[in-house]
């Protein structure tokens, strides 16, 4: 009776074990999972430092007089005829605009305005902007008050193949 007792206990001790060891298992690759996540979403580079190396077709798109469209909740305007090649909007119209829109053909440069911290936080679908199939640079302009290392983690995540992304903060006096 006692060896059975002592084969139970063992038996239920292992059991124990091995499910405490398969949630810790499950727990690290969560918290891996997150980081990597993070990792890959976030490899907005230093908008400053590209253009302090001397990136002057960088400047030229970003900062450049260049046909324009500004988008909104209402939709896509244009400021010139022809077709535009920077497209500006606020981050909080990210999903009301349509990126397929005709208008935006020729778009190279994208440059979001984050003029609340709290948007910061949210996960934006680059998969949206897709549609551009002349984009090629997206900047993350952060227009409030923030560290460099948050601007640059905002979550873009899925940018479409051959898209650099930039951030930079430039606070209105």
């Amino acid at each position: 009776m006692r060896r059975s007792v002592s084969t139970l206990t063992r038996s239920t001790v292992m059991r124990g074990t091995i499910v405490c060891t398969r949630n810790i298992q499950w727990v690290a690759v969560a918290i891996a999972s997150f980081f990597t996540h993070a990792a890959i979403a976030q490899n907005h580079q230093d908008l400053s430092a590209a253009i302090a190396l001397g990136n002057d077709s960088l400047t030229q798109a970003v900062y450049g007089l260049n046909p324009s469209a500004y988008g909104s909740s209402s939709g896509i305007e244009l400021t010139e005829d022809g077709p535009a090649q920077v497209l500006k909007f606020k981050a909080s119209d990210f999903n009301a605009l349509n990126f397929n829109d005709a208008l935006l053909n020729e778009v190279r440069t994208v440059v979001i305005r984050f003029n609340e911290e709290s948007l910061l936080d949210a996960i934006y679908d680059g998969a949206l902007l897709a549609g551009m199939e002349n984009l090629n640079t997206v900047v993350i302009l952060c227009a409030v008050d923030v560290s460099s290392s948050r601007a640059s983690s905002v979550v873009l995540n899925n940018l479409p193949t051959g898209v650099n992304s930039y951030y930079v903060i430039s606070i209105p006096e």
